[in-house]
């Protein structure tokens, strides 16, 4: 048995020299490391590098990845001391190993905290919601980074007095099929278990980018200002702004079959705060250029219309900016931003 396990790692080994032959590799050529996200990373923030000959041929499958001379266990790598670092990858090809030259990367401390979405679909008719609903209101209370978004679906028109008017489009693409379904970061498929420490273990994980957001009311008319600012160099990848609209202090009649909010069904004039009302520039709103992406450069992104006809009182609401990692359901969030209306609040 162990010359036939030998045997076969042999011919492992042969087969993968030959994949790379192939590919019109030689000893001679010379080996190139590069991060998906330039040479500027964050502590505790896993990257992918990859390794690639002279001629751009993806090597990254068959190559050993090094941080200071340190083999590591995949091309994943992490950092988590703030300082300089030569990150190098090797290949062997006819017993000869071929090193790359090292590229330094510089880690440093994230700029922005970590903050997390959660979307709350919901409705006035849903018996079950007021129990989310209560849920998320006591994990704010305990971290304010969490930040409740809730949007309302009509089964019919006039159903749910706060229907948001684009709720086909996400219940379509987040496979929503019933309510409460409080999406966690633009997940597909990641429903909040409802317990706070499973947020707190994403407030946890460090984020490369963070937003400023700032905004007025002059007559009617709105006038928005929303920042990013990026840490690592995303100029490789293709992120999305979103801006949503949110409203506080709306009432309506609220089913409810839990024992929360004393049991009562329905419960009367009941208070429906951060709810969504517009998505200002999409659901899944708009790219970001890859020009204004490079590490340390803030981009700035500009909104001005009038109030829109869906809000009820323009002092009451909130924005909500966020960046997703794409443009479709498919795109988690990396981080997001919240602002009272007329109120400016800064990176942080």
């Amino acid at each position: 048995m162990k010359s036939i396990f030998f045997s076969l790692t042999i011919l492992s080994l042969l087969l993968i020299a030959c994949d790379i032959k192939e590919q019109g590799i030689s000893d001679a050529q010379i080996l190139e490391v590069h991060s998906l996200y330039g040479s500027q990373l964050i502590t505790h923030f896993k990257v992918p590098f990859k390794a690639q000959n002279a001629a751009g041929v993806d090597l990254t499958s068959h190559a050993i990845f090094y941080i200071d001379g340190q083999a590591q266990s995949s091309n994943i790598l992490e950092f988590n001391q703030t300082g300089s670092y030569n990150v190098t990858a090797s290949i062997t090809l006819d017993g000869q190993t071929i090193t790359s030259q090292a590229m330094q990367v510089q880690v440093i401390v994230p700029q922005s905290t970590t903050k997390i979405l959660v979307e709350d679909y919901t409705g006035t008719w849903c018996t079950n919601c007021p129990r989310v609903t209560y849920k998320l209101d006591q994990a704010v209370s305990q971290n304010d980074h969490i930040i409740p978004v809730a949007i309302h679906y009509s089964r019919w028109q006039g159903d749910d007095p706060l229907g948001f008017n684009e709720i086909t489009t996400l219940t379509r693409d987040f496979n929503i099929s019933g309510l409460p379904s409080p999406i966690v970061n633009r997940r597909l498929g990641h429903i909040w278990d409802e317990q706070y420490t499973s947020l707190q273990a994403l407030l946890d994980q460090p984020q490369p980018l963070g937003l400023s957001v700032a905004s007025q009311i002059s007559s009617n008319q709105l006038d928005l200002t929303v920042s990013v600012r990026f840490d690592m160099d995303f100029s490789k990848k293709n992120v999305n702004l979103v801006i949503y609209l949110t409203e506080n202090d709306l009432h309506a009649d609220q089913a409810n079959a839990t024992n929360y909010y004393g049991g009562q069904d329905p419960i009367p004039n009941f208070e429906q705060n951060h709810t969504l009302r517009v998505a200002l520039n999409g659901v899944y709103g708009l790219p970001i250029p890859s020009s204004q992406m490079q590490a340390n450069h803030i981009y700035t992104y500009h909104f001005s219309g009038a109030v829109p006809p869906e809000i009820t009182q323009i002092d009451h609401c909130d924005i909500e900016a966020f960046v997703i990692d794409g443009d479709d359901q498919n795109a988690p969030l990396i981080n997001i931003q919240k602002a009272a209306i007329g109120t400016t609040q800064d990176f942080d």
